[in-house]
């Protein structure tokens, strides 16, 4: 098991779009801009220029896209100032989520929770918890967020290699030098330690745990706070909502050009990561009485997917609508085959993928620890030809039935996310 880039964003859109707002000002500089105000107003103007990419985007976005484009400017807003704030000392890490449901950026996975904490490549750190039955996770070093450009990654711990103890507990070392044991090695440019968790079965599995110290600093008080390192803070939120929202607008507005209407663009091998991990991004288009079939073999994979996102480059509500079907709860045709329609209603079938009302939006599958890449292959038709377009003993899905779909969706998810 290896690497993919958090939060899942890639697709045939190239190179990283690497563009920064400045570079961090001498913590001198940084106390006289604190305490004249000039580090709030940068904060404030790089909100402001988030909002005029929401506005201003390349291509039609209708009445529902810019709506919702607002909401997750606020999650990016939200998720910006916590990750500023609280991974603001690598003295006291703690882990906290990003993106989860109320913040969410980059394409994240559904079936995935994302944990991030801030590090020093100089320090030592444990990491303690309970493994539970969460179907995978990765823990890795890292040097940032790719949408800074900051996206290198240097080490990973997959949940398959880890020494697990009788009663679920496991204990891993992080440091420059080699310890014996559950060991992840830190690089000198390493900066956050990120973890992915996977659920294919959301019915049945519960989140590992995870708590990280820095070995040596227990029990000891931070220094009080200094201007410099609150006008460090806003600088720092400020460049993450900014940069997030500008570095995702382009991305999608390179899978709109490079879309080909009636075809699903091939999975592709993400550079850099595992040769065994494959993805794809694509649009659909759909009028109000259409539908989109996909159909495709099965991958001989530990893991796949489908999802809708939206023009923002984030998952549609996965909670409380079935907008994602992974492996584990798709429904395989008697051909052995994987069909799933992709409507702006209920059709009646298993694999149906939820629009939740966009016309237009994006579809992302993933091969996990693949050893075949298939290529999936789209066709559109009116929503009343949907049955006749599908296998003859295809299941029927009532609306009781569905709603109890949902009802185990919420379910888990709050087991996923106990707390906002």
């Amino acid at each position: 098991m290896d690497d993919e880039p958090i939060a899942g964003g890639t697709g045939a859109t190239g190179q990283a779009l690497k563009r920064r707002r400045g570079e961090p000002h001498p913590p001198a500089v940084n106390a006289q801009r604190l305490m004249s105000g000039k580090a709030w107003a940068d904060f404030c103007d790089a909100l402001k220029t988030a909002g005029e990419q929401i506005l201003n985007t390349e291509g039609p976005v209708s009445a529902l896209d810019r709506a919702e484009g607002f909401q997750y400017l606020l999650g990016l807003v939200t998720a910006g100032i916590r990750q500023a704030v609280v991974l603001s000392d690598p003295d006291i890490p703690r882990f906290i989520r990003n993106p989860d449901t109320t913040s969410k950026w980059g394409a994240e996975n559904a079936d995935n929770q994302y944990l991030w904490t801030r590090i020093r490549s100089d320090a030592t750190y444990r990491i303690t918890g309970k493994r539970r039955n969460a179907y995978a996770f990765l823990i890795e070093v890292k040097e940032g967020y790719m949408q800074l450009g900051d996206d290198r990654n240097f080490a990973t711990l997959s949940s398959a290699d880890l020494q697990v103890a009788p009663d679920g507990g496991f204990d891993i070392i992080l440091s420059a030098a080699e310890h014996p044991g559950n060991w992840i090695p830190l690089h000198p440019d390493a900066r956050y330690v990120a973890i992915r968790q996977y659920f294919y079965n959301w019915e049945q599995e519960e989140p590992a745990e995870f708590r990280i110290v820095q070995i040596g600093n227990e029990g000891r008080a931070p220094l009080p706070l200094q201007p410099a390192h609150a006008a460090d803070m806003l600088y720092n939120a400020g460049e993450w909502i900014e940069q997030t929202t500008r570095f995702w607008n382009e991305w999608v507005v390179q899978l709109r050009a490079q879309h080909r209407p009636g075809v699903l663009a091939p999975a592709w091998h993400y550079v850099g990561g595992a040769s065994d991990i494959y993805y794809s991004n694509d649009l659909y288009r759909l009028a109000a009485d259409e539908a989109m079939i996909i159909e495709t073999d099965s991958p001989t994979a530990r893991y796949w997917s489908f999802q809708l996102c939206s023009l923002w480059f984030h998952t549609f509500d996965y909670a409380n609508r079935q907008t994602s079907i992974n492996g584990r709860q798709a429904q395989i045709d008697s051909d052995g085959r994987f069909r799933c329609v992709v409507a702006h209603q209920d059709p009646g079938v298993p694999n149906w993928l939820d629009t939740a009302g966009h016309l237009e939006g994006v579809i992302q599958y993933r091969w996990m620890w693949t050893q075949t890449n298939p290529q999936p292959a789209v066709r559109t038709v009116k929503f009343a030809e949907i049955r006749s377009a599908l296998p003859a003993d295809t299941p029927l899905i009532s609306a009781e039935a569905r709603r109890e779909i949902i009802r185990k969706r919420q379910e888990h998810m709050a087991r996923r996310e106990p707390v906002s």
